[in-house]
């Protein structure tokens, strides 16, 4: 396996109008399967290296899967996209929806599958890379994942399996499969044109695109916030407040947590221009750090959208909510692909000290669903909540779930927030 400190393999700066590769007398197709991994809760994998505990599981409650996720195929060597054929405005391709996987042919049970292609590789391209999920947007593209020389073949199979980096060689063991390289393919043994490769927790690190603090500011440039004062707080016929606000500047302690840590314990972030405390709650990260044998906390932290925490607190500030709780932000190997896009945060609590409020978001089961908000006062700041963030114009508002207005499966104990790219 290579070093952490492993550079990208290749790094390319994209024009706005950047070429499409022409693709005329295609004589070769490649097609990719991606192999989703398993949860850690009957993968006998987990079971033969950590035995009963589970302080390593990482992949809990919902199997990961890639339906929608954008990815380019590019000439390795040129960067000219290949599929889609159609790489106009920067246009991408996206995964294809969810099959699943009969049986357990991996030996660590069971998988979603997707399959890309077979994809018309053009006579004169030599290699080909991917970029996959928020790497494959035209004004990042940093890391190319899997180039590879494309064989002579008339069609080539090229298997990707997702799994934990700690799992993978033993993976390799069971499989009877080599134990490759980060970020390399090799040919399957015993089946002809056949290729395979390990996309793993530390891979998933290192394409995953990391906000930069230049980012925040273009993403959350500097605003003026409002809201009314409380009752009993206002000075004369004052009955709102203003607030300027550099997300820069109050994101930066957000940001700059857990810098060189794994640990999956609680912490909090006080955010003194707001007077917010943002908590994430014990292995809110578990995911992010368990399927990867080198992602720190900061490292997490620093691949979710400024977007995400700007909404939420935001409408907490309007609100008059001083501490939220999150459960979840990136994180690579679990559910849909709004968290491994970054652009997905979990709320599971919030408190309200001058009304009095703990709200724990978290319904009481199935008779709650697509239900309205309860009528307590928690329920119905919630729902006040609920309403500033799906008004809010960089969230995206029919992806916002609660265990009760707009649920979708497995929201009854958080409340899901989805901003924009």
């Amino acid at each position: 396996m290579p070093s952490p400190s492993q550079a990208p393999i290749a790094t390319m700066t994209s024009g706005e109008n950047q070429p499409t590769q022409d693709a005329h007398c295609p004589t070769r197709k490649v097609t990719f399967v991606f192999y989703c991994a398993p949860l850690d809760d009957g993968n006998p994998m987990y079971k033969l290296v950590y035995g009963t505990d589970a302080s390593h599981k990482g992949i809990t409650d919902s199997a990961p899967y890639l339906t929608h996720l954008p990815y380019v195929l590019i000439d390795a060597d040129t960067n000219d996209v290949i599929s889609p054929t159609d790489s106009s405005n920067g246009k991408t391709a996206t995964f294809p929806a969810k099959v699943h996987l009969a049986g357990s042919s991996s030996r660590d049970g069971t998988r979603w599958t997707h399959t890309l292609g077979p994809i018309n590789i053009p006579d004169s391209v030599t290699r080909i890379a991917l970029h996959i999920a928020n790497d494959a947007y035209q004004d990042r593209r940093n890391f190319q994942l899997f180039p590879w020389t494309v064989p002579q073949a008339a069609h080539s199979k090229v298997h990707i399996y997702e799994l934990r980096s700690d799992l993978q060689s033993t993976f390799a063991d069971q499989n009877h499969l080599d134990n490759l390289a980060d970020n390399t393919l090799a040919a399957k043994p015993g089946a002809a044109d056949e290729y395979f490769g390990y996309l793993n927790g530390d891979l998933w690190l290192s394409l995953s695109h990391e906000f930069t603090s230049d980012e925040i500011t273009s993403l959350c440039p500097p605003q003026s916030l409002s809201r009314t004062v409380l009752q009993g707080q206002t000075t004369g016929q004052q009955t709102t407040e203003q607030r300027a606000v550099d997300w820069a500047t109050v994101l930066a302690p957000i940001y700059a947590s857990g810098a060189g840590s794994r640990s999956m314990d609680r912490f909090s972030v006080t955010i003194d221009q707001l007077g917010i405390t943002v908590t994430f709650a014990n292995r809110a990260l578990a995911n992010a750090i368990n399927t990867s044998n080198r992602t720190t906390v900061q490292q997490a932290l620093s691949r979710t959208s400024p977007r995400t925490f700007a909404a939420i607190l935001t409408a907490a500030w309007r609100l008059h909510i001083d501490t939220v709780m999150l459960s979840s932000s990136w994180r690579p190997m679990l559910g849909s692909i709004l968290h491994k896009m970054g652009v997905g945060l979990d709320l599971t609590e919030f408190v309200d000290s001058a009304e009095n409020i703990d709200f724990l978001v978290h319904n009481h089961g199935a008779q709650d669903r697509s239900r309205p908000f309860p009528e307590t006062t928690g329920g119905q700041k919630l729902a006040a909540l609920y309403a500033e963030l799906t008004g809010e114009s960089e969230v995206s508002g029919q992806e916002v779930y609660t265990p009760w207005v707009h649920w979708v499966v497995p929201h009854d104990t958080h409340m899901h927030i989805t901003v924009k790219r």
